[in-house]
């Protein structure tokens, strides 16, 4: 038990919210799908985030896809890293074997790091999804690794 208390203490003091060291950035994402991110933060610790991308992952379940999310940053205790988390949602349409329009409610899950002497950022996360409409279920092999130019 005791080890649990400073376990859960050491996290709460590293893990605070905080804000990145930029206000917008625009890259590439690859992974599970290959597509483009940008990134604004409107409060220093919260952004919204946009992907549109295709999603190569399964011949019969390849989309294009846009979707969108609501990012709460919190600041790790290494300089320009950060883990965030939230909400977000999604919509495509189907190419190749399947055709249609799909809809999802997504998750996002990840670390980001912003190089202190490059206007770049990189970051790798995990976007479960509960696709609604088209092939519906829970998706959980959504993965991406995103580098961003600062603007």
């Amino acid at each position: 038990m005791k080890r649990a208390s400073i376990l859960i203490a050491a996290l709460l003091i590293t893990v605070t919210a905080s804000s990145q060291d930029y206000f917008k950035a625009l890259g590439l994402r690859i992974g599970s799908a290959v597509g483009v991110s940008y990134k604004m933060f409107h409060k220093p610790e919260r952004a919204i985030e946009g992907i549109l991308d295709l999603d190569i992952l399964y011949r019969d379940r390849m989309k294009f896809k846009t979707s969108g999310f609501y990012v709460f940053h919190f600041k790790a205790n290494v300089d320009g890293l950060s883990l965030f988390t939230g909400p977000g949602a999604s919509a495509g349409i189907y190419l190749g074997d399947s055709s249609g329009f799909m809809m999802s409610l997504d998750g996002i899950i990840g670390m980001e790091y912003k190089f202190q002497q490059a206007p770049l950022v990189f970051s790798i996360d995990w976007n479960p999804k509960i696709q609604m409409i088209k092939n519906a279920g829970f998706r959980s092999e959504n993965f991406g690794v995103t580098f961003r130019f600062i603007l």
